[in-house]
């Protein structure tokens, strides 16, 4: 992690800064720290990253189950998590298309896992509804 996440480097013609932004449940915290007043750039900087650890560590972000549980908006089934795609099969003249409903998680950092259902095996609903399972079963054995 790198020991500036979250400052920044304001600098104009006459005068400088930094600027810390920390956002935690959506809610932005943030406060600038001037060379002029903590006497130069370097006290400015032990100031300002002070200030981001303090915050840092009283402004608990979301856990993964909950992060894994927020609609995004982008989401296009209606259910966190479960996706439908349509792959092309190049390795046949016709080039059929493929549709699948994807259910995905993370049950660890850096770690994901993704199980797919063939609408053409399965149907539409079932495939649906299975992807939507594995999806549950997938967030309910994450990490806190």
């Amino acid at each position: 992690m790198s020991a500036n996440r979250n400052i920044t480097r304001i600098q104009r013609l006459t005068t400088g800064g930094y600027l810390v932004r920390v956002t935690r449940k959506g809610k932005m915290h943030s406060d600038y720290f001037s060379d002029v007043d903590y006497g130069g750039k370097r006290k400015a900087l032990l100031a300002a990253r002070e200030f981001r650890d303090q915050l840092e560590s009283k402004l608990k972000g979301y856990t993964s189950k909950q992060i894994a549980k927020k609609e995004r908006a982008n989401n296009t089934s209606g259910v966190v998590g479960v996706r439908y795609v349509e792959e092309l099969d190049p390795r046949w003249e016709s080039q059929p298309v493929y549709g699948y409903w994807v259910a995905q998680w993370s049950p660890s950092k850096g770690v994901r896992k993704t199980a797919r259902f063939s609408v053409e095996k399965y149907g539409d609903d079932e495939a649906l509804r299975l992807a939507i399972k594995a999806r549950n079963k997938g967030v309910a054995s994450m990490e806190s």
